[in-house]
């Protein structure tokens, strides 16, 4: 099995094993594999249609791609294959049962969708969880991934979303059943306007963009845009506009860039010039956060497109108008210096004598704009938050409730640096608090640079050992007026313990020991001999 449908089965059997449950039912009529055929259920079925009792359990995998059928509680519209199935499985559950099947986003961030499930509502079935499944569970028969939700006959006020992996089966189950959990990882509940998981990831991001820079707020595109046009030759000319790509990769476009495919296949977008330039939204949209929000406006499983509704739906990041034109005309300068740099990297070869002054002058323009350039990444990776490669401490040393070095508190960080060797590698920042705020290392026992660089590097060498030390990658820097300790970790080969006897992989975004079985079966198949 992929991890997909790992991270699936071992959910779907500890929720089995963990509920009281006496009756259970799988009915799957897609011939794309799921979850793992020989978890145990009472009945088994390849229809719904054979089905004539009810179930404590139901599991519901169908057909994805089917034309779209009529729906009997709603006739004059016709809905997806696979969502008039899942009607049709919960009128099988009990009372207080529960149903899980797997289906397309498109269910929860369409106008079609809300109004299926606005009409399951009526019946008395409600959504009541979405777990967001690893991609590439059905490679290589299809690159989409489906998301799996939970319904039953309990309305609850909040609505329960997580990330599935590997190892979070348990804390996923125990958080929906306590109703607890903070994050994505182990589960977390949320307002029930829930439309997918970039879209969280999107807003979490744009709060953390806030907190840094304060004179960001976010906006829906439908509060900035005054009109949205579309055309089969080409737009009129309107000012204050940028153009949105209906489908594929294709940059955003302004007035002043130029398209790359046809008009037809744009959006003409006219912004409120009083709240936001059409420059700094295009110079927006070359960003991570932007591309991001770029793809979270696509829905359809075979070719992806951009419809006006996701489009006006959508959230950007948005500082005051003066500060708009001040990050504008910074780009256009770097425009201007890399036009300096092409015209001289063409000439050089005819004009040797510039060669000692260019060397000169670059080796200091390389320092000043690398600095400019490496707090921009840290502060980028401190907005999307924890995760599976993404690390947080306050402190290195430093118990902040007690206010003394603490071999503890040096623990959690090391553990995590050996977690990220063993799993996919990672970034650990020392001087930023769990929510993401930046908080320096000066009070953290800090002498000088050189001190702290070398009490970490002795650390290292003590827990770790000195042969993984051309994975780690580390330094200090300032960011936002603070100095950050930033540890770069790639991948090991070789399996690594902390103190020569815990072994520590990466979930998201938590460090789990392995012991026993669990700790066998990990490094059999995340080290196996090639």
């Amino acid at each position: 099995m992929n991890e997909g449908q790992f991270a699936t089965s071992e959910f779907i059997k500890t929720f089995i094993q963990k509920n009281p449950i006496n009756s259970s039912l799988k009915v799957k009529e897609s011939h794309l594999k799921t979850i793992d055929p020989n978890i145990p259920f009472d009945v088994k079925a390849n229809n719904i249609q054979q089905i004539k009792k009810s179930y404590d359990f139901i599991f519901g995998a169908y057909s994805f791609g089917k034309k779209s059928q009529s729906f009997e509680l709603s006739k004059n519209k016709k809905f997806p294959f696979t969502w008039i199935k899942i009607y049709d499985s919960l009128k099988h559950l009990n009372p207080t049962g529960m149903g899980f099947f797997v289906v397309e986003p498109l269910l929860l961030y369409s106008k079609m969708g809300d109004h299926f499930m606005g009409k399951l509502e009526e019946q008395g079935f409600y959504l009541n969880m979405v777990l967001n499944i690893p991609e590439g569970i059905y490679i290589p028969h299809s690159a989409f991934t489906p998301i799996l939700i939970g319904m039953s006959r309990k309305n609850s006020e909040k609505l329960f979303i997580a990330e599935l992996n590997s190892m979070n089966a348990e804390d996923v189950n125990y958080n929906f059943s306590h109703q607890s959990g903070d994050n994505l990882d182990e589960g977390i509940w949320v307002h029930r306007d829930f439309k997918s998981f970039k879209n969280y990831k999107i807003l979490s991001q744009i709060r953390n963009l806030k907190s840094q820079y304060k004179e960001y707020e976010e906006y829906k595109f439908s509060e900035i845009a005054l009109e949205i046009n579309t055309t089969e030759d080409l737009f009129e000319e309107k000012d204050n506009a940028i153009f949105i790509p209906k489908f594929g990769s294709s940059d955003v476009a302004s007035n002043n860039s130029g398209f790359i495919l046809k008009p037809k296949h744009y959006f003409q977008i006219i912004l409120n010039s009083n709240i936001v330039d059409a420059e700094y939204l295009y110079l927006f949209f070359q960003s991570e956060l932007g591309q991001l929000i770029m793809s979270s406006m696509e829905s359809g499983n075979m070719i992806p497109s951009r419809k006006r509704n996701e489009v006006l739906e959508s959230y950007v990041a948005i500082p005051e108008l003066s500060e708009q034109k001040l990050l504008v005309n910074t780009s256009l300068k770097l425009d201007e210096l890399r036009e300096v740099i092409d015209d001289l990297k063409v000439e050089l070869s005819l004009n040797p004598k510039n060669v000692n002054v260019i060397n000169e002058k670059f080796d200091s323009i390389k320092v000043s704009l690398q600095s400019l350039s490496k707090e921009d990444e840290i502060l980028s990776l401190i907005r999307k938050g924890e995760g599976k490669t993404i690390e947080f401490k306050e402190t290195f040393s430093k118990n902040i409730r007690t206010g003394k070095k603490d071999k503890e508190i040096e623990k959690s960080s090391l553990k995590n640096i050996v977690g990220f060797l063993n799993s996919n590698g990672g970034t650990l920042i020392v001087g930023v608090s769990d929510e993401g705020v930046v908080k320096g290392v000066a009070e953290d026992f800090f002498q000088s640079k050189d001190r702290y660089l070398l009490h970490f590097k002795n650390a290292l060498n003590s827990k770790i050992g000195s042969e993984f030390y051309p994975l780690i990658d580390y330094d200090l820097y300032d960011v936002l007026g603070q100095i950050l300790l930033v540890v770069e970790c790639q991948p090991s080969e070789e399996a690594c313990f902390y103190d020569n006897q815990d072994f520590y992989i990466r979930t998201n975004p938590a460090t789990d020991k392995l012991e026993g079985p669990k700790l066998i079966e990990y490094i059999n198949r995340r080290f196996k001999k090639k």
